[in-house]
């Protein structure tokens, strides 16, 4: 058993020499930008609130420490699932020298080790930042902070292991109902995305302002007094990290625990070994689905493979078609913002720059998956080059079924920003047509990146290749950033002509940007997708 979970351990904590080091890269990096941004959150919320409200440190620190459990609890819900009802491994697992029993009590012991590193990544450095913000980092503190860390995973793992058992039957019915499972996926997107707004509009009105909007403190306050309670499981945890009634919250996260993680276990025990033992009978042979031959024209074939693709790739399905049907809801939340902020800052007028960056920002999340356009593929490339249509033909259909949709997404930002106000007719016409334009731009960069740097290893579940869509993204916001400035300071520097040179430059910035992927799209294609091999 101590070899099984060392060898699971690796496998998913170990440094492969065959990974790909710059994706390892531009993952740190991307994981370190998210953590900045993270911790400068919870400094400036800390900061504000201690400025504004009567509060003790231990007091408001249930806020965070209530986000992390939850967050914890979300993660190792996940994991609770994977590895013991849905295991992707699980005929591989079978075979080793271990009794079910053993094998259960692995996974059980691997999810808890996950969680704890978690913890430690999380809690440290944002109870660190709090303790700073809030002028309380002592010894004590500190050492609170290393305890809590170590005991905050015990009541997520209990707590998970009770959720993964109703959410394991209630997945395996969303499996069969693609569609309601987006829709939920995109409602709990845009949802989260509102409390952020909502978040960093209070702080911004109060950093603008040196005020808060009527009726916002109280609402704070409430939440901060309710969450201070001896039902929430991380006020215990506040205690064991300031020493405040130290025996009261140690006892009962850790008896606590126990007993939920006993009754737990006991549960998950026999619901685990039914569903493995299930999923080991049917086999292979349970999936199988047998289909006609469709007699479609060749560009239409493809069109609807690359659609089906989507659907079936979680990262596709998810992020991609997800992003697009949410955007027009965020573009409002953030122009709204990004207005506010920028009329408070550098005057009124800025609306078009406004939108023209935020909009270009969402086109460039929604095109960055083409940069994966052929390693979604993985080793079922080889077919690509056997079918009887030309490798520009299969690329360009791609490319037309991913502007399509960030085209769709485009036309209802617009509805949107008209029927808000936020640009007049001109900037409207101006802005769909330069958006547009750069879509096309972004998907044919992304594919010049792909064919380029593909990525045809195998993957989970056919997912698609985080490299270039990072690349994609980073260029994406480069671009968008240039045209949201040029819309933002020049209508600000020349009143009379500005506005016309904004409209000229943006439109001169994406016609070569577009023009220059486009050209060599159609010029190398065809050499690189022969050099590359499956």
């Amino acid at each position: 058993m101590r070899e099984f979970i060392r060898l699971q351990f690796k496998l998913k904590w170990g440094f492969n020499r065959n990974n790909n080091k710059a994706s390892a890269v531009m993952t740190a990096l991307a994981a370190l930008i998210a953590v900045a941004v993270i911790l400068a959150l919870v400094w400036a919320l800390s900061f504000v609130l201690r400025a504004s409200i009567s509060v003790t440190a231990k007091q408001l620190s249930q806020l965070f420490l209530t986000l992390i459990m939850i967050g914890l609890t979300i993660a190792a819900t996940g994991m609770q699932m994977k590895r013991l009802f849905r295991s992707p491994d699980l005929n591989i697992a079978a075979r080793f020298p271990l009794s079910p029993s053993k094998l259960f009590t692995s996974y059980l012991i691997l999810n808890y080790i996950d969680l704890t590193i978690y913890s430690v990544v999380l809690v440290l450095p944002i109870m660190l930042v709090f303790g700073f913000a809030m002028s309380c980092l002592t010894v004590s503190y500190i050492f609170g902070i290393i305890l809590g860390a170590i005991m905050m995973p015990i009541v997520p793992f209990a707590l998970s292991i009770f959720f993964a058992i109703p959410l394991v039957y209630v997945l395996s019915f969303l499996e069969k109902h693609g569609i309601v499972r987006l829709i939920l996926f995109v409602i709990f997107l845009v949802g989260c995305f509102v409390l952020y707004y909502y978040i960093l509009t209070a702080l911004a009105r109060f950093f603008i302002h040196r005020n808060w909007e009527e009726g916002t403190l109280e609402i704070w306050e409430k939440l901060i007094s309710g969450l201070d309670g001896y039902y929430n499981p991380a006020y215990y945890l506040g205690n064991t990290i300031f020493f405040n009634n130290f025996l009261l919250g140690f006892g009962v996260l850790l008896g606590g625990g126990a007993v939920l993680i006993a009754c737990g276990v006991a549960l998950a025990r026999g619901v685990a070994s039914s569903i493995r033992r299930k999923a080991l009978e049917q086999g292979s042979g349970f999936y199988r689905r047998y289909s006609e031959i469709d007699d479609y024209p060749s560009g239409k074939a493809i069109l609807r493979y690359t659609f089906k693709e989507i659907m079936r790739t979680k990262t596709y399905s998810y992020f991609y078609l997800g992003v697009a049907i949410s955007t027009p809801v965020m573009v409002f939340f953030c122009n709204k913002l990004v207005t506010m902020v920028g009329v408070a800052q550098v005057g009124s007028g800025i609306n078009f720059g406004a939108s023209m960056l935020v909009v270009a920002v969402f086109m460039a999340m929604i095109c960055s998956f083409t940069g994966s356009i052929l390693s979604v593929e993985g080793k079922k490339f080889y077919i690509t080059k056997l079918i009887p249509v030309s490798f520009r033909k299969q690329l360009t259909v791609k490319a037309i079924l991913n502007v399509g949709v960030s085209l769709i997404a485009l036309a209802i930002s617009a509805v949107v920003l008209a029927a808000l106000n936020f640009v007049n007719a001109t900037q409207l016409v101006v802005l769909i047509a330069v958006q547009f334009v750069l879509s096309i731009g972004l998907v044919f960069n992304g594919i010049n990146l792909n064919l380029a740097n593909p990525n045809l290893k195998p993957k989970a579940n056919g997912e698609a290749e985080e490299i270039n869509i990072t690349f994609m993204l980073l260029i994406g916001l480069l671009v968008a950033a240039i045209m949201g400035a040029c819309g933002i300071v020049l209508p600000r520097v020349s009143p009379k002509n500005g506005d016309a040179a904004a409209y000229l430059i943006c439109g001169v910035i994406v016609v070569i940007y577009t023009l220059i992927n486009v050209l060599t799209f159609c010029f190398t294609v065809e050499e690189k997708y022969r050099k590359i091999e499956a």
